[in-house]
């Protein structure tokens, strides 16, 4: 029925019909004023589907563990990545975040094991998707790449993938599934066995994002969000097929997260990255609650690794995070004699040691010192 002929049908009706309109118009106003805290009738957001990946298929409120399969052993056994999807009782965005890029690089499963043991879905708005093994060949090898001989491929260097080596593969349904279901991406390392890190957030400023551009403002405050106070802000691409490199080109905000390494796992480590997640996870708006924010973090911009040119046994002579200049001496190579035949300094530009190996014995060529450079201390 047309409403303006009921209103002048009911409005020849007597007090009742009146009484009645002026409590229709009050509620009206209640309802509709632009001050009003509910308004009924309003269209709802169109509700996202849920998460799925592989046989796992997100269930709000809920922690749903499955696989993904990426490829096959020669027996045709499925090799596949094993992940957890921790939907939110409130709708929100996805954060996908793996370890184990590369499979000697324990502490951050270990991590990612902690804070998913730790994530309360009744209480997030948004989801998880956790990537417990992104290399599996690689990890049940016991090394950083997949051992495979018609493979031997950095997983860091395969994105965006291609139906190539096993390793592409893995990095293709990675991509795929990043694409397809993500807001943000973050990868997380260590050192693996061999190799210390300083726990840094490395990001790689998407191109064409000018060095105060919305983007990049965008990028630097999402990377502040993990509370780790050594930053790498990539503006070359140094890493051009790595994961988080690839992603930030294509829109969706990428981070590798690098804390510690060597053996055996320092328990301090696993809860610094785990607590670094967490924090992003504030800063994404999936958990609750404000992420620290330091009052100043150290940015740099440069990055050399320092080899040696004589083979024998490697002393450090600096750790990770420690301030060098052009010249201090950051190691030495020891012959099989005794004798020191070559001790390494830092090049010119050099700010901090980002990494250093903890393998005792070294072939000419060693990877054996991160450095950064273009360092400066900001808010």
């Amino acid at each position: 029925m047309n409403s303006d002929r009921w209103l002048h049908r009911s409005a020849v009706r007597g007090p009742a019909a009146r009484l009645y309109l002026t409590i229709l118009s009050m509620a009206t106003a209640l309802l509709f004023h632009p001050g009003a805290p509910v308004v009924l009738g309003a269209e709802a957001p169109a509700a996202r589907p849920p998460v799925e990946i592989g046989s796992a298929r997100g269930v709000a409120g809920q922690k749903v563990r499955g696989a993904l399969k990426v490829a096959e052993d020669a027996d045709g056994t499925p090799i596949t990545l094993p992940l957890t999807i921790i939907a939110g009782k409130k709708p929100g965005p996805v954060a996908w975040v793996q370890a184990v890029t590369h499979g000697d690089e324990y502490g951050g499963a270990r991590a990612l094991q902690e804070v998913v043991r730790g994530l309360d879905p009744e209480a997030m708005s948004g989801t998880v998707i956790a990537v417990m093994i992104a290399n599996p060949p690689a990890f049940r090898g016991l090394s950083r790449v997949n051992p495979n001989w018609d493979d031997l491929m950095d997983s860091g260097d395969a994105f965006p993938g291609k139906d190539r080596f096993t390793t592409e593969r893995i990095a293709g349904a990675i991509h795929e599934g990043v694409k397809k279901s993500a807001d943000y991406f973050v990868d997380m390392h260590t050192g693996g066995d061999r190799f210390r890190q300083h726990p840094f957030v490395l990001y790689s400023i998407m191109e064409g994002a000018a060095a105060g551009g919305a983007a990049a403002e965008r990028l630097d405050d999402l990377a502040r969000g993990f509370g780790v106070p050594t930053l790498w802000r990539d503006t070359v691409k140094v890493f051009p097929t790595s994961a988080s490199t690839v992603f930030s080109a294509e829109g969706i905000p990428g981070f590798l997260l690098e804390v510690g390494g060597g053996q055996p796992l320092d328990p301090a480590d696993v809860i610094l990255q785990a607590d670094a997640i967490r924090s992003f996870l504030r800063t994404a708006g999936i958990l609750a609650g404000p992420a620290p924010r330091l009052k100043s973090y150290t940015v740099v911009s440069g990055y050399r690794i320092v080899t040696n040119a004589r083979g024998g046994f490697f002393d450090a002579r600096v750790k990770p995070g420690d301030r060098v200049k052009e010249g201090s001496v950051l190691g030495t190579i020891t012959d099989v004699h005794g004798d020191v035949v070559e001790t390494m300094r830092a090049p010119s530009g050099s700010d901090v040691v980002l990494g250093v190996s903890t393998y005792p014995a070294t072939p000419t060529g060693g990877w054996l010192i991160e450095l950064g450079s273009g360092l400066i201390e900001t808010p």
